[in-house]
């Protein structure tokens, strides 16, 4: 794990909390999902972002992280497929910070 990928996370989830105060909750749910249906609650942005800050503070202190999540492999395989599902399409990001197939 680099702190180079860390801060350009910190950035990118920044990014995405300054977007989100300018944007309807509306405009953050895939087509086809209405906010009156209840599985959009799981697509709120300040859920999703406290849930990327989470990962990243779980990576930072082992003792963050649930009962059976203080690996400190598995919090930077989390932290590197966090990086590589939401924000590989952005700029900064390295094919080098792809998570490992072991």
């Amino acid at each position: 794990m680099t702190p180079e990928l860390i801060t350009w996370l910190h950035e990118q989830i920044d990014a995405d909390e300054t977007a989100a105060a300018g944007q309807p909750p509306e405009s953050w749910l895939p087509e086809g999902l209405t906010a009156d249906n209840p599985l959009s609650a799981l697509y709120a942005p300040a859920r999703t972002i406290a849930m990327r800050r989470d990962m990243l503070a779980a990576w930072r202190d082992p003792d963050h992280a649930g009962h059976g999540d203080n690996d400190a492999l598995r919090s930077d395989w989390t932290v590197r497929v966090l990086a590589a599902t939401a924000y590989s399409d952005r700029p900064g990001y390295r094919e080098e910070w792809a998570p490992d197939d072991e």
